[in-house]
């Protein structure tokens, strides 16, 4: 009867999927052999090199005609799958074809997590309209939301905060303004020398007006005063420079002070009342939802210094990693398109994999094994700020 009933919800509750895209690249060399067998090779290899981004490996077992899968027979080590290819571009140099293509690979939320935790810093947010906090005197209202939403994320599962930075990275001056990702990527690489972390929360409170809801009874209409609470949220990968999450979170509470005196935000009495409970019960789910995207998020390391001897990362024990865990190597490359060009993150042709052999809080000494670099020329490819991700065997 149990059996039934699961199989009940899961027909009426299908899992939920979230599609991402994912760059790959792969070359191979024409020789005598058929073009159209090689250009379906190193399509499938170029996507098995984008799978790997996405903490998982897909082996193509696929039919591949101009460009496009036309069988879904792939080996799907992880839960992602592919939902389409676009090819970028494709080139013959020196008898070799390459090709570029993106992947758009899909992860149902039961998706295989790494054990680490995903490393974030996030910034202020800051008020839209700061007239709108003139009732009640509440201007340093983003003060309190950052301090509670950082500790909000804390204690998200998935989750590591290195710290609630002092800047303020982007106030729009309208809510039709869109943010510029070449902005976004300029402010990140200047808190490069004092933050490590991949992620970079911050975003905008965009509503906190006063309005009156009316009940009408039988013999009199009765008002109540109500505020809105709705933030703007962006989470920024660092690494990848790219947007993984934009959304807007609103919600409305009872507004039971005197609009003409200044509310007191450090008392506990604000956040317990229903506007204040509002305000917590909407960061909640925003550090869930943050907590959620990242979950199936591999997690990607930057090298911090390397040497004769050691590569090292910027996780450590705080992060969950230990001693023996295999990481794998992967560098930014720049593919040039149409009219721009592309940087994204790619593995090597032959792929490298380093153990950690020590770690501390908060970096980690890795080192290519002796039986996997014979000629001890492995580790030599790896150049300082390349990245490492973890590794599904």
């Amino acid at each position: 009867m149990k059996r039934f009933l699961w199989l009940c919800l899961l027909a009426v509750f299908p899992s939920v999927s979230m599609a991402q895209w994912y760059v790959g690249q792969a070359s191979y060399p024409i020789g005598n052999d058929d073009y159209n067998d090689v250009r379906k090779f190193v399509v499938e290899k170029a996507i098995e090199n984008a799978s790997l981004q996405a903490s998982s490996f897909i082996s193509i077992e696929n039919t591949v005609r101009d460009g496009i899968l036309t069988s879904s027979q792939s080996n799907v080590l992880s839960q992602h799958h592919i939902s389409e290819i676009v090819i970028l571009n494709e080139s013959i140099e020196g008898g070799k074809l390459t090709i570029n293509l993106k992947v758009s690979l899909e992860s149902k939320s039961n998706c295989i997590e790494d054990r680490y935790l995903k490393q974030l810093i996030v910034a202020q947010f800051p008020l839209l309209t700061p007239s709108q906090a003139s009732a009640g005197d509440i201007s340093n209202l983003p003060f309190h939301i950052g301090s509670r939403f950082k500790n909000e994320l804390t204690h998200q599962p998935n989750v590591f905060v290195e710290e609630m930075i002092p800047q303020m990275v982007y106030k729009p001056i309208t809510t039709m303004d869109t943010i510029n990702l070449e902005t976004i990527q300029g402010i990140s690489e200047a808190l490069n020398s004092q933050y490590q972390s991949q992620y970079l929360v911050f975003g905008y409170i965009r509503d906190i007006s006063l309005y009156n809801e009316k009940k009408s009874n039988l013999l009199v209409d009765t008002v109540y005063p109500k505020r809105n609470f709705t933030i703007k949220v962006f989470m920024y990968d660092r690494i990848s420079n790219s947007i993984l999450l934009e959304e807007e979170y609103h919600g409305e509470g009872g507004w039971s002070f005197d609009s003409y005196s200044r509310v007191d935000l450090a008392n506990s009495l604000f956040w317990r009342s229903e506007y204040g409970k509002t305000i917590v019960n909407t960061l909640f789910k925003v550090s869930q939802e943050i907590n959620q995207t990242l979950k199936c998020e591999a997690t990607k390391a930057i090298v911090i210094n390397r040497d004769d001897a050691y590569i090292t990362i910027n996780i450590g024990k705080l992060h969950g990693v230990a001693k023996g865990d295999i990481f794998q190597h992967i560098k930014l490359k720049n593919i040039t398109l149409a009219n721009s060009v592309l940087s994204t993150l790619m593995p090597p042709d032959e792929p490298i994999h380093l153990e950690v052999v020590q770690v501390s809080n908060k970096i980690s000494l890795l080192k290519v094994p002796k039986h996997l670099d014979k000629n001890g020329m492995n580790q030599h490819q790896i150049d300082l700020y390349d990245v490492v991700t973890t590794v599904e065997f």
